[in-house]
C-alpha cells in the first residue's frame, strides 16, 4: 500500500488536536498522547468530517464543528488529567477553628476561667 502523508498537514492537524485537548484538559498528560493521535489521525484521513457518502445519487452528510474531539475522547483526558469524574468533599471549617475535636474536650485552663469572668460576670456561682 503506497501512502503519501502531507508532513505539514499532519502537524497542522496534531497541533490543533492538542490546543483543543488542553482547553479540555489542561496540561496534557504523557497518556493522553494516544487520544490525540486518534483525533489527528481522523482529521487527517477525513478534514471536511464526512460521515456518510453516495456515489450515484451524489449525497453525503456531515458532523457540523469539522476538527473534533469526540465525546469519549474529551472523557478520557478529563479522566486522565484527573478532571471531575468522582465524589469530592468540600470542607467549610474555617483555617482558624480548632485544629480536632480533642482540642474541645480538654479542660479550660486558669487564663480560660479569668477571661470567662472577665466577659462574662454575671455567669459566676453567686453573683446574682
Amino acid at each position: 500500500m503506497n501512502v503519501t502523508v502531507d508532513d505539514d498537514r499532519a502537524q497542522l492537524m496534531l497541533d490543533c488536536v492538542e490546543g483543543e485537548a488542553v482547553s479540555i484538559a489542561g496540561p496534557l498528560p504523557g497518556e493522553a498522547r494516544g487520544v490525540v493521535l486518534t483525533a489527528a489521525a481522523r482529521a487527517y484521513a477525513n478534514p471536511l468530517s464526512t460521515s456518510s457518502q453516495s456515489a450515484d445519487g451524489a449525497s453525503a452528510s456531515w458532523v457540523p464543528g469539522g476538527l473534533f474531539l469526540s465525546r469519549q475522547e474529551r472523557r478520557t483526558l478529563r479522566r486522565l488529567a484527573g478532571i471531575g469524574g468522582g465524589a469530592f468533599t468540600v470542607n467549610p471549617t474555617p483555617a482558624d477553628a480548632m485544629t480536632s475535636y480533642q482540642d474541645a474536650l480538654e479542660p479550660p485552663t486558669i487564663e480560660d476561667a479569668e477571661t470567662l469572668t472577665e466577659d462574662y460576670p454575671d455567669m459566676i456561682p453567686g453573683s446574682l
